[in-house]
């Protein structure tokens, strides 16, 4: 199975476990392959009295993990070895792993749980050809947070609401761990409750780092001074360095005049939207095309200045960030 056809670990079925067929995860992303552990965990416990060994990549050596994988209890009628970290398996012990797939036990499942793989190495084509492969990889936008959301929210007993759905989206990280985290807060938060609305969103994330953000980002787009001194403010106080409130600044009036520069370059909105703004959030980009609306392109090029001058200060002066901060978000607003 190569990897591009692989299933990611979002459709990764539970009812597919069977003893003696290994899973290899590949990618980055940590709470992925928890997910999928522990489900086989779960699932294999069920089916048989599995013993469970977890041993790490960079520290077994090479004896014994030939013993891990070839000596069983008397008293347990299956195994489940978890191998983490196996990016960083010595020569020797990847070897020893790949020569395990010429002969599996059928009463053994080997998880292999690894950042990434060298199909250049014999060990890893073995280990690749004889494993169910998963893919692991974090969130690469927020569509696929909302596929994540669905199928948790079906786990869970609960609904969303769409506009519900649409800032839960906006306002958490781009990080499935994260996302977690957040949802089961939420869960708390309506209890017996079974649809969760957008106000006990906001509730519940109306003070988070990105939320704040998003909203930042929304009064700039909409020239409303006052709420982007106090989505700035709540920023601060949700532990952001000045520094970082700054870059955001940047960040957002760079996507602004590259929208006004498409449009100028005669790009319909259709396009602008799927095709030149990829980097900003799916489900924020309608809302950018209208932030762009409220400015023009010599007003971009004044606050770029405005933007540089608040820079040299920042570097130089002895002020007070947050003061320097709020004496640039002014100087903006009135361009």
């Amino acid at each position: 199975m190569n990897e591009a056809s692989s299933p990611t670990a979002l459709d990764f079925n539970i009812h597919s476990i069977k003893l003696g067929v290994s899973y290899l995860l590949i990618g980055t992303d940590s709470y992925l392959s928890d997910v999928v552990t522990d489900k086989l965990k779960a699932k294999l416990k069920q089916t048989a009295d599995v013993d469970i060994f977890i041993i790490y990549g960079d520290s077994i050596k090479s004896s014994d993990l030939a013993e891990q994988l070839d000596t069983f209890s008397i008293f347990s009628s299956a195994k489940l070895v978890i191998i983490r970290n196996a990016e960083k398996l010595g020569t020797k012990e990847l070897a020893i792993l790949g020569d395990y797939f010429d002969s599996p036990s059928d009463i053994q499942t080997v998880v292999i749980v690894t950042d990434k793989i060298d199909i250049r190495f014999t060990a890893w084509k073995k280990i690749k050809a004889g494993c169910d492969n998963i893919l692991c990889e974090p969130p690469r936008y927020g569509g696929a947070i909302r596929s994540w959301l669905d199928k948790d929210l079906k786990e869970r007993g609960k609904t969303m609401t769409p506009r519900a759905i649409e800032e839960f989206v906006n306002r958490i990280e781009l990080d499935y761990y994260s996302a977690a985290n957040e949802l089961t807060k939420l869960d708390l938060l309506v209890g017996k409750n079974k649809s969760i609305t957008e106000i006990d969103v906001l509730k519940s994330l109306g003070t988070t780092r990105i939320g704040t953000l998003i909203d930042f980002y929304r009064a700039l787009g909409k020239r409303q001074t006052k709420q982007a001194l106090e989505a700035m403010d709540k920023m601060i106080m949700a532990d952001w360095e000045p520094l970082q409130v700054f870059f955001q600044f940047q960040k957002f009036y760079h996507s602004i005049w590259r929208i006004i520069l498409l449009r100028k370059a005669h790009r319909s909105d259709n396009e602008i939207l799927t095709k030149y703004i990829m980097d900003i959030y799916a489900t924020q980009r309608k809302e950018f095309m209208e932030f762009a609306r409220q400015y023009s392109l010599s007003s971009i090029e004044r606050i770029f200045s405005i933007l540089m001058e608040t820079d040299a200060q920042y570097k130089l002066s002895v002020a007070d960030p947050q003061v320097l901060l709020s004496a640039c978000l002014i100087k903006i607003m009135d361009t």
